[in-house]
């Protein structure tokens, strides 16, 4: 996981490598099935433009041209997942097929839509695609995230 200042909440938890990391408390739940589904996660965060503010208040020293706000009130209320793009395709694929979950995965720029992002990378004159995405959701979808991730964790003892 990345090491960013930690703003909201959080727990420590050990990771399937075996690393302790500290995540936030709302995504606690998400995580954990997450990595007992087999999936792999770099960094999490339980709201994004509420993490932004913090982050930029406390190290405002001095009045700035670029304050954040824009980005900050597009991040507002959005959970993040940063996973390798791989493991990010699964689990929308995975929550692509739960009834609770599907409508926001494929409506892209609804208010409840699921947004992810794979940074360009541009090295030498090779552009190429980076290695994690970042995944962005309603915050209050968290819960149906769990419950659905319940689910296939459930599918998976089953067969």
């Amino acid at each position: 996981m990345d090491t960013d200042p930690l703003i909201h909440p959080h727990q420590p938890l050990i990771t399937p490598a075996g690393e302790e990391v500290s995540i936030d408390i709302r995504m606690v739940p998400v995580i954990e099935r997450l990595w007992k589904i087999g999936l792999r996660t770099t960094a999490c965060c339980q709201d994004v433009g509420e993490a932004t503010r913090a982050v930029r208040d406390s190290q405002r020293s001095a009045p700035s041209t670029f304050d954040g706000a824009g980005f900050i009130a597009y991040h507002d209320g959005y959970a993040l997942l940063k996973m390798p793009r791989e493991d990010a395709q699964t689990l929308a694929d995975l929550l692509g097929r739960m009834p609770t979950l599907s409508a926001a995965i494929s409506d892209r720029w609804g208010p409840e839509g699921w947004r992810m992002n794979v940074p360009l990378l541009h090295n030498d004159g090779v552009t190429q695609l980076g290695a994690d995405a970042w995944v962005h959701f309603p915050k209050d979808q968290i819960p149906a995230l769990t419950e659905a991730l319940d689910t296939v964790l459930f599918e998976a003892s089953t067969r």
